[in-house]
């Protein structure tokens, strides 16, 4: 199907989801109405809550309800994902090689976090501990290969969702294409934050999209700027970018081509990055 024909099946009385972006054999690519989807793409798509169920059987997708998370490495981010995760699940399980900081961290977490003291890139110490009964599966131990390899593992094991810790970022597109779902790069993060300080002063958030070159901004629209001028269709916007979601007080909606956005809106802009300083003089 092209872009147009998948929005005219599945949208009912709104829009209430967007493609925005498309990985396709390692380029990035902002879709148009006429552009088609191809075997093998990675496509990215935004939603507002009341339209990801739709979304989600139409694509053959389920939510993966998460209730028992194992965790590989007893690193600090480890540590401080098992905190958090401890109040929303009943069961963290964490694999971690080093005695003395698998006994620290059994003394610091909560009841429900159980340490292994055991090396998690065995395979067979995964099927031991019982991986298949888990519904996620992080891998954090600070070695790149071994994050990636364990989580390939977990997935044959039936693990509906893995999420690894990559700091190489040329292995970011390996690790998803051998089938990772999320990928955590902690340079990624803090470059966005970085990045946000270089623009106008209206973003209040930057961030790289994991798989594409995409970079996500949100802005806050102020009094006066160029994006209010007129609906969008009718705005010179960049080529290589577009306007997913609005916050608009307390109503989220999708951007479509008769929106006109309005001062003090939140506007989640997807861009190319060489796009990006021409997105912002709009906000300014």
């Amino acid at each position: 199907m092209k872009i147009a024909e998948f929005a005219a099946i599945t949208t009912k009385d709104e829009l209430q989801f967007r493609v925005i972006a498309i990985s396709r054999g390692g380029k990035t690519i902002m879709p148009k109405f006429d552009t088609k989807l191809l075997y093998h793409d990675l496509v990215f798509i935004i939603a507002t809550r009341e339209g990801i169920q739709f979304l989600m059987k139409f694509l053959g997708k389920n939510n993966v309800e998460t209730d028992k998370v194992m965790i590989l490495g007893g690193s600090k981010i480890a540590e401080l994902a098992a905190a958090q995760l401890s109040r929303k699940v009943s069961l963290i399980k964490i694999l971690e090689k080093d005695k003395e900081r698998a006994m620290l961290l059994s003394e610091r977490l909560p009841d429900n976090v159980i340490v292994v003291v055991g090396d998690g890139r065995n395979s067979e110490l995964l099927a031991e501990e019982g991986i298949k009964d888990f519904d996620a599966f992080l891998a954090l131990t600070g070695k790149d290969e071994a994050n990636v390899l364990a989580c390939v593992s977990a997935k044959k094991f039936g693990v509906e969702r893995t999420i690894a810790e990559v700091e190489n970022i040329e292995y970011i597109h390996l690790a998803e294409e051998m089938g990772v779902d999320s990928v955590i790069n902690k340079k990624l993060i803090t470059a966005g934050r970085l990045f946000k300080f270089t623009l106008s002063g209206k973003a209040r958030l930057v961030k790289y999209m994991s798989g594409t070159d995409a970079e996500v901004l949100e802005f806050t629209v102020p009094p006066g700027s160029a994006i209010t001028k007129g609906t969008l269709k009718d705005i010179p916007f960049p080529k290589d970018s577009v306007i997913g979601g609005v916050i608009r007080g307390s109503e989220s909606f999708i951007a479509i081509g008769s929106t006109k956005i309005e001062t003090y809106d939140r506007v989640v802009v997807f861009a190319l990055p060489h796009a990006v300083k021409e997105v912002d003089k709009f906000f300014k």
